[in-house]
């Protein structure tokens, strides 16, 4: 198994090349890209391969089809620590100011198939993103005594991949079983803990601090089973869905044994629920689910991490000086050491999620859906100390879909999912960082193709009256960008204007996601003329920055913009696939600049802060490309794009694929 193991998360390594920050705990809300548009319900309604996921029977009613699909995920997290005015901080020492995550955008593959072998047996095949956590701080927050140095990065990486392999048997007309053997596998790292090392010298934190911090990826390896059941009552209007999976025991994280409970112990909790989906006409569905998440079984999650006490404890140094250690329970406790089996962890309580999804069969070729999805923080207010690193602190989730089918054989699906920011703060002190305020926000934009070579249940509308294409398509981009006045000179004449005397080194790869996108939309008046519109994510750009007058100071540059744009398009068809088009409009472009200054002040009164600057406007857009049809409905395209933004020439190239409807 662990060489099958071995290859599986090899596949997904190619597949997938950043972690994602997941939204019901570590969770993601969906199981894949049409359920998400449905706000993730699955128990008792799935028609794709990828619904296996949610539910082993799903694949009776999903026929014989292959999906692959890719998401963008937008998370935006950030966390502000330290003392407010007129409180004295636990610790002398420590970082006080706000930092946001610089890594913020993730590309989420999935892919899967099913297939009957009888009219009562099913078998499938799904590769899933179960979820993760990722962030990426240019300021260490846990920076102790200036070590480590504030301007260190600090933050964690996971990844986790399920392979569900699924079988359902029709029972009757009305009753299906079903049951997965589900592979997983897990991919993690974290940096900048050193300040963990530091206050270890003194007080019981870690019980193996070689394996704590700063050791590079490691890999972990599990299995465990799902069963699910349905029935379909009144008609087949009904259909009710049980679903329940097992905690998938994984392999340790050997490298991190002196960080995670249990020696490394990282297992995926087990989770369970039931669903209901209803059809008052064939073309409507309504679709709600209950699932529990039992995180506070798994002790890495579950086990108690530092919290907040009013109690003071002796610390280092001088008698005056006091650190609320209390509240740490190693200190009280040393079996609690991070790394033993009763090792301090991030506090998480068990969650339970609320779904519910609506789809309209609009047409025989258009299906449009949504969703809404909540679930209660996992993460008390006491606890926000190790959650700094990664705040999944989300709790509503509203989607829209569509699934258009442009012949019998394929059905393209999109989605969005908008995430709102919720955030969480300590009620007083949280010992090592002082107060803490957390949270986090997120978009997902998702698209998936299905081949259906033997359809299975379907819930399409009937016939529209006009079956003439309408010209319309929509498609999406990744590539790389470069900004013509985000060079060192530019930005040392720049701080020169305001009298900084200083020297810049630019920093583009150091941050996970840091890949510029787009989606676009338009209409094809005829085989020469068009309009597109759409929006455009520029590559983040970073730059170290060091000060020698009119004082000694570091800092931080990060520069985050995107761009709105609409254009008349002109193409010329070279052959009957293969044609080359320009476009001349214009763009309304927003830009944000954050300065995190990461300046190392005296051990006692190690401090950083954070100040933003946002602008927007409206400039020039033109650009030329190429394009090539691999059929009637899926094109291929490459681009060149000039963005004017604030004056600099932004030139975008990116490549990518378009749907005609």
């Amino acid at each position: 198994m662990h060489f099958a193991l071995k290859h599986a998360a090899l596949v997904a390594a190619c597949l997938t090349t950043t972690s994602a920050q997941a939204t019901n705990g570590f969770f993601l809300p969906g199981s894949g890209v049409r359920s998400t548009g449905m706000g993730g319900v699955g128990i008792a309604y799935g028609r794709d391969s990828l619904s296996a996921n949610a539910n082993p029977v799903n694949i009776l009613n999903a026929g014989m089809r292959g999906d692959m699909g890719i998401s963008i995920f937008n998370p935006e997290r950030y966390a502000t620590v330290g003392r407010p005015a007129g409180q004295t901080s636990p610790f002398a020492g420590t970082f006080t100011g706000d930092v946001e995550s610089e890594s913020r955008y993730f590309l989420m593959p999935e892919m899967g198939f099913t297939m009957p072998l009888t009219e009562q047996l099913s078998i499938g095949l799904a590769v899933v993103g179960s979820g993760g956590m990722n962030t990426n701080y240019p300021a260490n927050f846990f920076s102790f005594a200036g070590d480590p140095p504030v301007s260190d990065r600090i933050g964690v990486d996971m990844m986790q991949v399920l392979i569900p392999i699924s079988v359902a048997y029709k029972v009757n007309e009305d009753q299906g079983v079903g049951a997965s053997l589900v592979l997983a596998t897990t991919r993690f790292q974290a940096y900048g803990l050193g300040a963990f090392l530091t206050f270890d010298d003194f007080t019981t934190i870690t019980s193996d601090p070689a394996h704590m911090t700063n050791n590079g990826y490691d890999y972990s390896y599990g299995g465990g089973v799902k069963l699910g059941w349905q029935g379909e009552y009144m008609d087949d209007k009904l259909t009710v869905g049980l679903v329940y999976t097992s905690r998938i025991s994984m392999t340790k994280f050997d490298k991190y044994r002196g960080l995670f409970a249990e020696q490394g112990g990282f297992d995926i909790p087990e989770n369970y629920g039931i669903g209901i989906s209803i059809k008052p006409m064939k073309n409507l569905v309504i679709a709600a689910d209950v699932s529990r998440i039992n995180f506070g079984d798994v002790k890495s999650f579950g086990n108690l991490g530092p919290g907040t006490s009013a109690t003071p404890y002796p610390g280092p140094g001088p008698s005056t000086k006091n650190n609320a250690v209390k509240a740490i329970p190693s200190t009280v406790d040393p079996s609690k050491e991070l790394g033993n089996d009763a090792g301090m962890g991030f506090g998480w309580q068990n969650q339970t999620v609320y779904k519910l999804g609506i789809q309209y069969g609009v047409t025989s070729q258009l299906q449009v859906r949504a969703g809404y999805n909540y679930g209660a923080t996992t993460i008390p207010n006491t606890q926000l100390t190790f959650n700094t690193l990664a705040p999944a602190t989300v709790e509503r989730h509203i989607s829209v879909g569509f699934t258009y089918k442009p012949s019998d054989e394929l059905e393209i699906t999109g989605t969005y999912m908008r995430v709102p920011t919720n955030s969480q703060t300590s009620p007083r002190n949280q010992n090592i960082i002082g107060m803490a305020d957390i949270g986090m926000n997120q978009n997902v934009y998702g698209v998936s193709l299905g081949w259906v070579l033997a359809p299975g249940v379907s819930e399409y509308g009937d016939p529209s009256e006009d079956q003439t294409p309408w010209g319309f398509y929509a498609g999406m981009g990744i590539g790389q960008t470069s900004n013509s006045k985000w060079e060192s000179s530019n930005i040392n004449a720049s701080l020169a204007a305001d009298g900084i005397t200083a020297t810049s080194d630019l920093d583009n790869t150091n941050a996970n996601g840091n890949f510029p996108w787009k989606f676009y939309a338009g209409y094809e008046i005829n085989p020469f003329v068009g309009v597109e519109g759409g929006y455009m994510a520029f590559q983040d750009l970073y730059a170290n920055v060091t000060a020698t007058a009119p004082t000694a100071a570091t800092a931080r540059l990060a520069q985050q913009s995107d761009a709105w744009m609409l254009a008349a398009m002109g193409s010329y068809p070279v052959t009957q696939d293969f044609s080359v088009f320009g476009k001349l409009g214009a763009n309304f472009w927003r830009k944000q600049l954050l300065t995190t200054d990461t300046t190392a002040g005296v051990p006692t009164a190690t401090t950083a802060t954070q100040s933003t600057e946002s602008d927007s406007g409206t400039g020039l857009y033109y650009g030329l490309g190429v394009s090539y049809d691999m059929g009637d409905y899926f094109t291929l395209r490459a681009e060149w794009e000039r963005y004017d933004v604030d004056g600099a020439d932004v030139d975008a190239y990116t490549g990518g694929f378009l749907f005609k409807f």
